[in-house]
Formats: C-alpha cells, sequence, structure tokens
C-alpha cells in the first residue's frame, strides 16, 4: 500500500486538497489536518478514521487530554510536508448543530469570565492585564492570557477562580507581540497585523535587518502596533542577504587600480555596487564584475562587516552606509548617507518655536 501511495503522489494523483470525500479510506489516512482554532492558534490532527473532510468544517480533536473544537484550515499529505511539525492528536468526529451552539456559548462565557478576571485583578491589587480567555471545548480547562512588566504572584487568584467556575485554572503570561496577536488591529500598510493574520511564530527581529534592505533605521518608522519592529522587516531579509554575498557590505574602503574606493550603495535589483573615488569621481560598476576584480585585482582595506563599534542607532554591528529615501514632493527615490541629516527637517527644529523653560 506504502509504495502505491507514493507512486500516485508522484504522479500527481493524490496531492494537497480541500476536499477528502472522493479519495478512498486509506488515502484518507495519509492526510494531515491543519486546524485553527480561537485566535490563530494552530494545530495538525492525525485522521485515522478516516473521515471525509474539506477545508472550512468544524470538527472535534483529542488535544492536551480532552476534547477541543476547531475549523480545519488545510490538508496536506503527510510526506509533502517538509518541516518538523508536532502531531497534537487525532481527529474524534465532525461536529454537529448541537457542538457551534455549544462552542457559541463558550465564547459568550469568554467575556464574562474576561471582565470579572480584570475585576478580580484589581481587588487583589496585581499589576498585570487580562486580554484574552480561552474556555476549552468541553470546558474541562480555562486559559487566561494576561501581560504583565515582571513576575505576579497571582496564587490566590488562581483559588478564587477555581472556586469559582470548578475546572483546570491555567494562567499564561505574553509578550506585547503575543497580545497585539490576539487583540488584531491595522498596520501602517493598511492590512490586518499579520500577526493576527496568519502568523503563528515570532522571530527575532533587529536593527540591522532594516539596514541590510537599505531602509533608514528609525524605530519609530519601523514600530508596529506592539511598539516592536515590524515583522515584515524579516520577509525579505534573505532576500538581501543572498545579493549581497560575495561583496563588502556599505562603507567599506577598497583599493582599486584608481586608488581608495568606497562602497557607498549596492542595488540588489539590478545587482549593481555604487563605488566613490577619493578624487570624487563616482563608479557604478555590475555585481559579478566587482566579485571578479575582488579575486584577482582588488583588495578590501577596510570591511565595514567586521566593525563591531557602537552607532548612534543600537546596532553593533550595522555599516553606516548609505540608503534609499523617497522623496513624496517630487515621487522620486534618492540615495542619503545614514548620517546625513534631512535639511529640511534641520530647518524645522531652526523654526520651531522655544518653549519658555527650554
Amino acid at each position: 500500500m506504502e509504495n502505491t501511495l507514493n507512486e500516485n503522489i508522484i504522479n500527481g494523483i493524490i496531492s494537497p486538497t480541500t476536499d477528502t470525500s472522493e479519495l478512498t479510506t486509506e488515502d484518507r489516512k495519509e492526510f494531515l489536518i491543519e486546524t485553527n482554532f480561537k485566535g490563530v492558534r494552530k494545530h495538525y490532527f492525525l485522521n485515522p478514521k478516516a473521515i471525509p473532510l474539506k477545508v472550512g468544517e468544524y470538527i472535534i480533536v483529542d488535544h492536551e487530554s480532552g476534547e477541543d473544537m476547531g475549523i480545519v484550515s488545510g490538508i496536506t499529505i503527510k510526506q509533502l510536508k517538509r518541516e518538523n511539525i508536532d502531531i497534537a492528536g487525532e481527529i474524534i468526529r465532525k461536529s454537529n448543530q448541537i457542538d457551534l451552539r455549544r462552542l457559541e456559548e463558550n465564547r459568550r462565557i469568554e467575556d464574562n469570565i474576561l471582565v470579572n478576571a480584570r475585576k478580580q485583578a484589581k481587588h487583589f491589587d496585581l499589576e498585570m492585564k487580562f486580554i484574552d480567555i480561552e474556555y476549552k471545548f468541553d470546558r474541562k480547562k480555562l486559559v487566561f492570557y494576561f501581560t504583565a512588566d515582571g513576575r505576579v504572584d497571582f496564587r490566590e487568584l488562581v483559588k478564587v477562580f477555581a472556586a469559582e467556575y470548578r475546572t483546570r485554572i491555567e494562567l499564561r503570561q505574553i509578550g506585547v507581540r503575543d497580545e497585539a496577536q490576539k487583540i488584531g488591529g491595522i498596520g501602517i500598510c493598511g492590512r490586518e497585523l499579520c500577526c493576527s493574520q496568519f502568523l503563528t511564530n515570532f522571530v527575532s527581529i533587529n536593527v540591522s535587518m532594516a539596514r541590510d534592505q537599505n531602509l533608514f533605521v528609525k524605530p519609530e518608522k519601523f514600530s508596529g502596533a506592539c511598539g516592536k519592529l515590524q515583522c515584515c522587516l524579516k520577509y525579505e531579509h534573505d532576500f538581501y542577504l543572498e545579493q549581497k554575498d560575495g561583496i563588502p557590505d556599505t562603507g567599506s574602503v577598497l583599493m582599486t587600480d584608481k586608488g581608495k574606493a568606497t562602497i557607498s550603495f549596492i542595488d540588489v535589483f539590478h545587482e549593481t555596487v555604487t563605488l566613490d573615488y577619493e578624487g570624487g569621481e563616482t563608479l557604478i560598476i555590475p555585481k559579478p564584475e566587482l566579485i571578479t576584480k575582488l579575486e584577482k585585482d582588488y583588495k578590501v582595506i577596510k570591511n565595514s562587516r567586521d566593525e563591531n563599534s557602537r552607532t548612534e542607532n543600537g546596532c553593533a554591528v550595522c555599516p553606516k552606509g548609505n540608503f534609499l529615501s523617497y522623496d513624496e514632493n517630487d515621487g522620486k527615490e534618492k540615495i542619503v548617507s545614514a548620517g546625513k541629516r534631512n535639511p529640511q527637517q534641520s530647518q524645522d527644529r531652526r523654526n520651531k518655536p522655544v518653549k519658555k523653560g527650554e
């Protein structure tokens, strides 16, 4: 059976689908069922009972020693799932109308519990902010999500909750990025926040990712609704690193056949590098040609990538090179030195009236 299944996968007979009702019983068992729960919580489940499923259907699953209810968001063959994923459990059955009504009732109960939780936190004078409540479908577990600046002793609060709701209580502290994910909102791009729409795991975002992409490093410009650097800085970062591979970073000094030259700009889209010579001459050279010359004729005198001096932006390894600036008045992009102050901003500061006492 396994050999037949592998042949079917290769021949394209069986592939990721949105409906398994037309497949055989044995083939349905080979699919992983991606299931979404409240918020963006997502898990993968096995389908040992070969239940015919469609994307968008509600199902009851065995999860964390109890029953939970979610919606099918994807159906994929196990062999085609490349990344390492954890199997959360197995599918028990499809949901019925009684299950849907119970899920709606759970959501209404969660709203009331959230109001009560905030009152209780204030009563015990706890420095914590409750963000969301999740009542498991079988009501055997109640999860409280909260934010706090530090550790909070909520042992007495847990006792109150346990006595009042007569179920297993779990208080889970989350960060500001998780808070934005649960609350949702609109980003500066005008679209729904990525974290509340499709992101399930947060990766580390730092200032160097903006510099690698030739962007102005201004925290207020690249901060998301959570106050942290925007997650989208990661999306194209690998592409920029790949395009810059093999050449020194901006700010590096080279010894060429015409004398010393500084790399002032790397255009990853046109695959060109701009060199500024000491005499004022500027040369735009194709990236492949520069790599060839570095291997034979040119010599790197100073590589800004190796410098560990801290800049005013707080990045210990980021070169202080040139970046793209967009002028809204003429609708054109221009290359500006990272250390050069915007003349208009300087003029605005000079014209700003000084308040008494400053």
